[in-house]
């Protein structure tokens, strides 16, 4: 899959990473895979006032170092209003762009009129599990 403003991969060096675990509580876990150019977080479960500052000091670290920050939400069951802001605050400041924003999350979005930077990559990344699974692993 081809992301914009990410590089294709040198194909000279074997990309077999395995996610990395970043973060885990009881409601949410994130986990991280580096790529050329881009560090792909994958966001699995739930996010709320109990771990909403986790979330971000987690995030803020995983997109140090000046690579773009993938926020994968495909795995996301529940989002607060807090957790709704914090993404937009990332996506508005460029700092991250978000992929497999499930429709409800997408919906929530649009009626708060918050910018989770999904249109530039709607046409490239869809919500199609089975081939985000299959490249990210």
């Amino acid at each position: 899959m081809t992301i914009p403003g990410v590089p294709e991969s040198d194909d000279t060096v074997p990309h077999e990473t395995i996610d990395a675990l970043i973060y885990v509580d009881r409601q949410l876990r994130l986990t991280c895979h580096p790529m050329p150019g881009a560090t792909f977080v994958r966001l699995i479960g739930e996010i709320d006032a109990t771990n909403r500052t986790a979330l971000e000091e987690t995030l803020t670290r995983a997109g140090h170092g000046g690579d773009r920050l993938l926020i994968d939400a495909g795995h996301l069951r529940f989002i607060d209003i807090g957790g709704m802001f914090l993404l937009a605050k990332l996506c508005d400041t460029g700092a991250a762009r978000m992929v497999n924003v499930p429709p409800s999350v997408r919906r929530l979005a649009n009626l708060l009129g918050l910018p989770l930077g999904v249109d530039a990559l709607d046409s490239v990344v869809e919500h199609d599990e089975h081939q985000c699974n299959d490249q990210w692993r």
